[in-house]
């Protein structure tokens, strides 16, 4: 029930029973009500009725939803006006595009009672918070008027690609006092994400979002060229879509999971479609996680965070300071492109039971290399098939000598070509 006075609330569907739907479960909950089928009366309404939150449809005649907010938006008596769209799209590029046109939420068709009015009353408390300062305490919580400039939309929904960077992290996890470090807290080295997915408004929509959080985000349409530019690139995340052409989503993380160069690269799929049997194969192919792109963006940043948490550690002290982990978390090659891309000088110790490697940098190129017995480039390669074990980076003079082989990156290429080889060579 709406607290203080009673809001306002415009209704716009051109189906009678929906907006009589609308109408009564607002009413109900002690909302005043406006209600029309006419969108064309959209405006004429809020100019009178000054309510705190238009709800419109968007697929209607002579009108659509679209319409009828910029009709909204270019009357200085009106533009104020929040609006939450309706409709039984539930494509995601639609809310995309919703929300880049100003559109503080969005109500998916059918709906039921509980869902609307969490909404309603989200959207109005979240107007409230922000709203509220000096000048709106002194008006004694008095509603700004209709022709008050647009406010930004709830800070709950986080969906606007156009906050301020970081302006919702870090999180903590729900029902814990475990804070979840902030995207700023990772190595920029490690924000390197590839999407892939042929929705050309998801992908530019995801795109805006990581980079304003500091990410360089690589593109691919589809699952072929998604593996392609993993390999050519070695992102620290993957998100990818389920339903592409030229090969789905579960075949790319197949994909993934079989070359030793990318296979603990943590991988996030995003799906249309949020299906049980979907998610647990997803998970079953060895995906990290699994998120329906009806979730909201700040669910998706908080999924993010989760999985790069592993990344932590190299960002507390700065990787140039020393660093150490368990490689099962990521990956032996991880390992050592961390040491590469940050251009390190000084001693690499792993260790895994009996095991012992040891390898030597200098400005990131790879010095010299012992595991086991094998020395040098064959020490490098047998490093490299480690799948579990710790690490500890400490800088120092690495001796005397000239870098192996022709390159850094040929060099571990070459070492997980050999691991895949290996791994297909049917057991003797």
């Amino acid at each position: 029930m709406p607290e203080g006075p009673t809001q306002t609330i415009v209704a716009v569907d051109d189906e009678e029973e929906v907006r009589a739907l609308v109408a009564r479960i607002l009413g109900e909950a002690g909302y005043r009500v406006a209600s029309t089928t006419d969108p064309t009366r959209a405006v004429e309404l809020v100019r009178t009725e000054r309510p705190d939150l238009l709800i419109t449809d968007i697929a209607m005649p002579a009108m659509d939803g679209y319409a009828v907010l910029r009709a909204l938006q270019d009357d200085p008596l009106t533009a104020g006006c929040p609006v939450v769209f309706l409709s039984g799209q539930r494509d995601f590029s639609e809310r995309v595009r919703a929300f880049r046109v100003g559109v503080v939420d969005y109500v998916t068709k059918p709906f039921t009672r509980e869902v609307l009015l969490k909404k309603v009353e989200r959207v109005l408390d979240g107007l409230r918070r922000r709203a509220a300062g000096p000048a709106a305490a002194a008006e004694d919580g008095a509603p700004a008027p209709a022709s008050a400039a647009p406010p930004p939309a709830p800070e709950a929904l986080d969906v606007t690609v156009a906050d301020a960077k970081g302006a919702q992290d870090p999180f903590s996890l729900p029902g814990s006092h475990e804070r979840l470090p902030s995207f700023d807290e990772f190595p920029t080295l490690v924000r390197d994400v590839l999407v892939v997915d042929d929705n050309a408004v998801f992908r530019r929509f995801l795109r805006d979002l990581l980079v304003n959080r500091g990410f360089t985000v690589r593109e691919a349409s589809s699952g072929e060229d998604g593996l392609r530019m993993a390999l050519e690139h070695r992102p620290w995340l993957i998100l990818t879509d389920v339903r592409m052409p030229m090969g789905d989503g579960f075949e790319f993380c197949r994909m993934v999971r079989s070359h030793s160069l990318i296979r603990q690269t943590p991988l996030l799929f995003l799906s249309g479609w949020d299906d049980y049997k979907q998610r647990y194969h997803g998970l079953g192919l060895g995906a990290d996680d699994f998120l329906s792109k009806e979730s909201t963006m700040r669910e998706l940043l908080v999924r993010i965070q989760l999985l790069m948490k592993r990344y932590a550690d190299l960002g507390a002290r700065g990787v140039a300071a020393g660093m150490g982990g368990e490689i099962q978390v990521m990956g032996a090659p991880a390992v050592l492109q961390v040491c590469h891309l940050s251009r390190l000088t000084g001693l690499l110790l792993a260790q895994d039971g009996p095991w012992r490697a040891s390898v030597r940098f200098r400005e990131g190129e790879i010095m010299a290399a012992e595991c086991g017995a094998a020395h040098n480039e064959d020490a490098v390669f047998e490093f490299l098939g480690w799948e579990s074990g710790t690490f500890q980076f400490t800088p120092g003079e690495p001796g005397s000598g000239v870098p192996l082989g022709e390159s850094f990156d040929r060099l571990v290429l070459e070492g997980c070509r050999r691991l895949d080889e290996a791994r297909r060579e049917p057991p003797a």
